[in-house]
């Protein structure tokens, strides 16, 4: 009987469902774009793009809006940086489906 079991815990995780895990995720990649350094939000944007794919996208776009200076650079690079891993996580989940492995 294990920690998690033996003190009710077992079943907070064993209650979170997937819709929801994905808000939660999402919630924290919005976060950490405002909280933590760039690298971090978005190596979470890319460990989250097999889950939800749009979500480097929408991470790119605010994170552009957000820290846009004008005299740096004429091109929003964290939103062409997050459509080429959107277009990647959906040609990776595409292929994902149509093999063995199963969501």
């Amino acid at each position: 009987m294990g920690y998690g079991t033996r003190y009710g815990l077992g079943t907070l995780v064993r209650d979170l469902h997937v819709p929801m895990i994905r808000g939660i995720l999402t919630l924290f990649v919005f976060i950490s774009i405002i909280f933590f350094p760039w690298p971090f939000a978005a190596a979470l944007a890319l460990v989250s793009s097999l889950s939800i794919p749009l979500l480097p996208l929408a991470a790119g776009i605010f994170m552009d809006t957000l820290y846009h200076t004008p005299q740096a650079n004429m091109l929003p690079l964290f939103t062409l940086y997050g459509a080429v891993i959107t277009s990647i996580a959906f040609f990776v989940r595409g292929r994902l489906k149509t093999s063995i492995i199963k969501e």
